[in-house]
């Protein structure tokens, strides 16, 4: 907290970040909060706090998320080595599932007019694929939690949710 002077952060913040990020290794929160040291201006959010720590653990295992660009030339690349008649080989789950989605041997096969619409649908699928598996992770992370409070998730139903 000394990192950031302006902070005014109550007891209870302290528990709720204390439990939140309970899901991460002494290693990783301390290589998480080093780094929002040195690029967050303000008391990090848990969420950034999160965030720092899948990159950091991406980078260190070398799964770090491939940029649109990286993932189109790949697919380009591979529309080029395997075109209809290998299969593709792609480095990423998320870029092959965009891929194969849009019709392999249809994307392969798609005339030069068209492939910026392509890149475009390309992406977009490409972009909802990474996002659901950011959302899956998430969720696991909350589950994870409750686990550690000795507390069985899966009963928890819809009707149980108080409105």
């Amino acid at each position: 907290m000394l990192a950031f002077p302006n902070a005014k952060i109550s007891q209870g913040t302290i528990i709720v970040y204390i439990k939140a990020l309970s899901v991460l290794s002494d290693l990783q929160l301390q290589a998480s909060v080093l780094k929002c040291m040195r690029i967050c201006k303000f008391f990090p959010s848990i969420a950034e706090i999160m965030e720092q720590a899948e990159h950091i653990v991406q980078v260190a295992n070398g799964t770090k998320h491939k940029t649109n660009d990286e993932a189109w030339n790949e697919v380009l690349k591979q529309m080029n080595e395997a075109f209809i008649y290998k299969k593709p080989k792609f480095t990423t789950p998320e870029i092959e599932s965009a891929a194969l989605a849009m019709g392999w041997s249809g994307l392969c096969q798609t005339e030069l007019g068209y492939m910026g619409t392509i890149r475009s649908q390309f992406l977009r699928m490409y972009e909802s694929t990474c996002k659901r598996k950011k959302e899956e992770k998430i969720d696991n992370d909350v589950l994870s939690i409750f686990e550690n409070l000795g507390i069985n998730i899966k009963m928890l139903k819809m009707g149980d949710i108080k409105k």
